[in-house]
């Protein structure tokens, strides 16, 4: 089930209710709010890591006024394609700076989020009243796609919104881009878990079979963080390339 409108939430959101009958939203609450702020340390640099780069390609920009051989018309080009051209280079290097230096913070905010999840599990004797012995293998990916939408994606983009100014909601695009590839590609084992529930009836043992599977499946979710900061700096990537390639046949065509 992939998440991509307002209406697959409410979907998620009832599902989870129905099948697992569980209010995902009463792990939305202040002390959830205040850990979030802690775990997120990029806010304070962003304004670095963007401004940086941006002031140093203005920086190489002025330096061009006098080491380009200039006449007439070509300071005016200089002065506006030029400056455009720089601008946008030093940006784009700048968010991929960002997004690099993001990486320990989400890594945090994942792990905050099964943490979350292990609290929804040990309410078992909830969940147990509305699962039967189909569905109680997907108890894991539903909680995990619950808690990433439901709870970490809003509350993260609102302390994302309340902290980084300017570039906020640039932000907030990349940030909810990494946590929803990260929901769609980490994976349980629902099969291993099937077999294990099948061997463990009990309530108590079914609780350990889904905290075990839990912390095993953390261990692979960095493999799977490294692969989606590959495809969140992508198009910045490719972005930065084109306008790098832009520039230096500007600069050559222009000297």
């Amino acid at each position: 089930m992939r998440i991509r409108t307002e209406k697959d939430l409410e979907k998620l959101d009832n599902k989870i209710k129905e099948e697992l009958g569980i209010d995902i939203h009463k792990y939305r609450n202040e002390e959830v709010v205040e850990n979030f702020v802690e775990l997120l340390v990029f806010p304070k640099y962003v304004i670095n890591w963007v401004i940086r780069p941006v002031l140093i390609s203005i920086l190489a920009f002025i330096i061009g006024f006098y080491v380009l051989d200039l006449v007439h018309v070509e300071y005016v080009l200089y002065s506006i394609i030029g400056l455009i051209l720089f601008l946008l280079a030093g940006f784009f290097m700048g968010l991929l700076f960002l997004i690099w230096k993001m990486k320990s913070d989400m890594w945090g905010i994942i792990n905050y989020s099964l943490d979350i999840m292990k609290s929804a599990v040990a309410d078992i004797n909830e969940v147990s009243n509305q699962t039967t012995k189909e569905n109680r293998k997907d108890v894991l990916s539903l909680l995990f796609k619950g808690v990433i939408h439901i709870i970490t994606i809003p509350m993260v983009s609102k302390v994302v919104s309340d902290k980084v100014p300017f570039v906020g909601g640039i932000v907030n695009r990349i940030v909810k881009k990494i946590l929803t590839l990260v929901s769609d590609k980490v994976k349980f084992d629902e099969e291993k878990l099937k077999n294990e529930l099948s061997k463990n009836e009990d309530e108590s043992n079914a609780l350990k079979v889904y905290l075990k599977s839990i912390s095993f499946a953390s261990n692979g979710i960095k493999k799977v963080m490294n692969f989606t900061f590959g495809v969140a700096q992508f198009p910045l990537k490719v972005l930065f390339g084109i306008i790098l390639l832009l520039l230096i046949l500007f600069l050559y065509l222009i000297n």
